[in-house]
């Protein structure tokens, strides 16, 4: 009988979500993992010997050059990916790209006129919208009639901590990374973006919002709120507080949703899993169902093996990958609503108020 070949991908990036991809490539029949690429030799080298990948660059013109690889899984750094992404889509290469696609919508509007031009294949990966537990929860909430609201908490541990606050040099140091000021200036979209992409998964389009901003610890707005009606006609609620720990019992970086339809209501968490790896349907008259993580999704990053083994399919077929997936016209509707939340374009400028000698640790779950 005759198989549809692997897709041969090459991993661009070899930092700490290039190290979530990789076993995903390595665990799915789709995909042939042949080449790894990352300007730090050092770093190529490390995950060469860690993950058997013998075929590593350090330059994009050889890995292009080179030329054994069907696809490509963009890993780079935020200020990174547009850039990346789109010099391979250009060059007809299917490519997957994490989250999020360029810190401004205009550069994902640019890479999804760049799919438009060219035709190829792209992805871009809001992997929540793959958690199994969470496609389960969806399609049961979605039997009990169409969705009428969707609340979205993206609340974050502190973006910028700063010792006067009193959370000390120690507070999650585990967790504390410094990221660049362009990048903390604009962390509703290069990381709340995970959270709040479900409003639209859940809700569909957007046709309003009307937003909230307040400035309460950092030297720009860093509490966000907004009413949204999507098409559909139902309503959305998006709230984003980047200023202190979330509270008790949630998720540590305080992402959580709850979605209704007239006679039922699905919340992010389970008595298994209290984060948004698990799932609650109540519905009136019956005993409260919970999805659980199932498949791949147990072991690996939860939605990472959807995500890819929905695009290697696309690849595999010449097909657009569809919903669930986000492709970058889609991905473009998320950044926009985005932009319509914060209002950003008008407080973060590339030269942010997160400079000099003051700014705190940034922290990232």
């Amino acid at each position: 009988m005759q198989t549809t070949p692997a897709v041969r991908c090459a991993v661009i990036g070899t930092g700490h979500i290039a190290r979530e991809h990789i076993p995903v490539l390595q665990a799915l029949p789709e995909a042939e993992l042949v080449a790894l690429c990352d300007i730090n030799a050092n770093a190529v080298a490390d995950a060469s010997k860690e993950f058997g990948v013998a075929q590593t660059f350090t330059s994009l013109d050889d890995l292009e050059s080179w030329g054994e690889f069907d696809a490509v899984y963009v890993a780079v750094s935020v200020l990174a990916v547009a850039e990346v992404a789109e010099r391979f889509i250009r060059s007809g290469t299917a490519t997957f790209m994490e989250k999020p696609p360029g810190l401004y919508s205009s550069d994902t509007v640019r890479l999804a006129d760049a799919v438009r031009e060219t035709g190829t294949i792209a992805a871009v990966g809001f992997n929540r919208r793959h958690y199994s537990s969470t496609l389960a929860g969806r399609q049961a909430l979605l039997e009990t009639g169409d969705i009428v609201s969707v609340t979205v908490h993206a609340d974050e541990i502190g973006v910028l901590l700063r010792e006067e606050q009193g959370y000390g040099k120690n507070f999650r140091s585990d967790a504390t990374q410094k990221f660049p000021p362009e990048v903390a200036a604009r962390w509703m979209y290069a990381n709340s973006v995970h959270g709040l992409d479900l409003l639209r998964f859940f809700g569909g389009d957007v046709a309003k919002v009307i937003p909230v901003r307040q400035q309460y610890v950092m030297p720009i707005p860093d509490s966000f709120s907004a009413l949204l009606e999507f098409k559909s006609g139902a309503v959305g609620r998006a709230i984003a507080d980047h200023f202190a720990p979330p509270g008790t019992g949630i998720a540590p970086n305080g992402h959580r949703y709850q979605v209704r339809t007239r006679t039922a209501t699905l919340t992010s968490g389970s008595s298994e899993n209290p984060t948004l790896a698990g799932a609650t349907l109540v519905r009136h008259g019956h005993e409260p169902v919970e999805f659980s993580l199932t498949g791949l999704d147990r072991r690996l990053k939860p939605g990472f093996p959807g995500e890819s083994r929905a695009f290697l399919q696309a690849v595999q077929t010449g097909n657009p990958v569809s919903f669930p997936s986000a492709t970058l016209d889609d991905a473009v509707g998320t950044m926009q609503m985005l932009d319509a939340i914060t209002g950003a374009e008008d407080w973060s400028p590339q030269a942010s108020p997160f400079s000099g000698p003051e700014t705190g640790a940034l922290i990232q779950d």
